[in-house]
């Protein structure tokens, strides 16, 4: 196996930070899998505030490229840039939050950026785009596209946005309507389900649903 170079674990490392999932970071950059699987196991082990602040770099990372592409662009939106910058500054105090050892949440800005990006992504299919375009302007799968525009649909409350994507993708399925799943994404919040307890739940319900 040929040993990755360390620009490369840094984007690994970017994109799980980010909550990609292995199969698309190896999709993504080309990367044979168990490398990626690998450098998860040891990005696990790290401490929780440091990763924290790692993720709040890779965020304001993302915007410096957005305010950059903006600036470039004709008929550029003034206002896209100032959200932008303003989004870093609060990115900022944040990761001053952390050195200053203040209590903060750092799952809950990683689920709020999944769903911002979920809204933007639903907003384009929203508009008519199709789902492989959004998917190429957004470096991920059809599928990742899918389960976000999914996301939006149920117009979770915020604590069951807390939830593990992976979790919600489990309560998809064809012929369930929003209430079930709403109700079994609540038990999983309140008991603390795993994903496979929560898929159990989903085989026994979509048996019924297959006798009706």
């Amino acid at each position: 196996m040929v040993e990755l170079d360390e620009l490369t674990k840094g984007k690994i490392k970017g994109l799980l930070l980010k909550s990609f999932n292995k199969e698309e970071i190896a999709s993504l950059l080309q990367v044979p899998i168990a490398d990626v699987e690998k450098l998860s196991k040891e990005f696990i082990k790290m401490p929780l505030q440091e990763n924290s602040a790692e993720l709040y770099s890779e965020l304001q990372k993302d915007l410096s490229k957005l305010v950059l592409t903006e600036i470039n662009r004709e008929g550029r939106d003034s206002g896209v840039v100032l959200n932008a910058i303003r989004l870093q500054v609060e990115i900022q105090e944040k990761k001053l939050g952390l050195l200053n050892n203040k209590r903060i949440d750092p799952s809950k800005i990683s689920k709020d950026y999944i769903y911002e990006r979920d809204e933007k992504m639903n907003e384009l299919y929203k508009n008519g785009k199709k789902i492989a375009d959004i998917a190429t302007e957004f470096k991920v799968s059809n599928l990742s596209v899918e389960q976000a525009i999914d996301r939006c649909s149920l117009e979770l409350p915020d604590e069951l946005k807390t939830l593990s994507p992976t979790i919600i993708a489990e309560t998809q399925f064809s012929g369930i309507d929003r209430a079930i799943r709403l109700k079994v994404l609540r038990n999983a919040y309140d008991n603390h389900l795993t994903r496979k307890q929560v898929r159990e739940i989903m085989v026994t319900i979509k048996g019924e649903i297959r006798k009706q």
